[in-house]
């Protein structure tokens, strides 16, 4: 029960090998001698992958007419053999609020309310979350973060390409001001979010994770990833959303702090 709650307490330099070329022929072609010395394609700058990014997934117009969302699916812990559900209200600027039902463990919660944070689970109880868990908590909470990520993180760098399943990625390595530096990585051919990795802050301290999103489908004018993959040393969790609405009415009672 003890691991469960651990990986609950988490709801989210590319290095490259030069390539060995083989010396062109003394009656090698010209054109093959200048192949051989081209030097790679520039990369672009972040402003440029951010921008691909909010076009890729419906444009900054669209994404500001939603103001609140709602998502529900399921929740597999794939090494425990574990299944449940979730739910997840979200309404802007920044409230946030998950609930995990897992059978057999119990029911998790995870607020924000615009300024401060709770989580709570059958393991640890009720926490208020202060410090870097705090900026994450309200990183993860913004509503239009896709537009907003120059503003969570003020320093961004982009470290080159890796290859992010059959697929090339820019990535971007993202400092916020406070917290730990994450990694952004963006299709290079989509322009879409398809991983992030960051050093998460918990109660039993700190945990490198990967989080894949996957099946992007149009909610309302907006892409939206239906699948999310959360990986770490020892867990791998995975989250598949069937219904997600937006512009719905929420109760204000969902952003209060959970009872336990």
């Amino acid at each position: 029960m003890r691991r469960i709650a651990m990986i609950l307490a988490f709801a989210t330099l590319a290095v490259f090998p030069a390539a060995a070329q083989e010396k062109p022929k003394a009656d090698a072609p010209k054109a093959d001698a200048a192949k051989a010395d081209a030097k790679p394609a520039a990369l672009p700058s972040a402003d440029e992958i951010l921008d691909k990014y909010v076009k890729a997934i419906g444009g900054k117009e669209a994404i500001e007419k939603v103001t609140s969302r709602t998502m529900k699916g399921s929740f597999e812990i794939e090494a425990m053999n574990m299944n449940g559900t979730i739910e997840m209200f979200a309404k802007a600027p920044n409230k946030n609020a998950m609930k995990i039902d897992l059978p057999g463990f119990g029911v998790v919660n995870d607020v924000y309310d615009g300024s401060k944070g709770w989580d709570s689970n059958p393991m640890t109880g009720l926490r208020e979350l202060t410090g870097a868990e705090l900026a994450a908590m309200k990183r993860r909470a913004d509503l239009y973060s896709a537009i907003n990520f120059k503003k969570q993180y003020p320093k961004m760098e982009v470290k080159g390409k890796e290859k992010v399943g059959s697929s090339e990625a820019y990535v971007i390595e993202a400092i916020p001001d406070e917290g730990g530096p994450e990694k952004l990585y963006f299709d290079v051919s989509t322009g879409l979010l398809v991983r992030r990795d960051a050093e998460v802050e918990g109660p039993q301290g700190k945990m490198a994770t990967e989080v894949y999103t996957d099946d992007y489908k149009v909610v309302d004018g907006v892409k939206i990833p239906h699948t999310l993959k959360q990986v770490n040393p020892m867990y791998a969790v995975t989250m598949k959303f069937t219904e997600i609405k937006n512009n719905v009415e929420i109760d204000e009672a969902k952003f209060n702090k959970p009872s336990n």
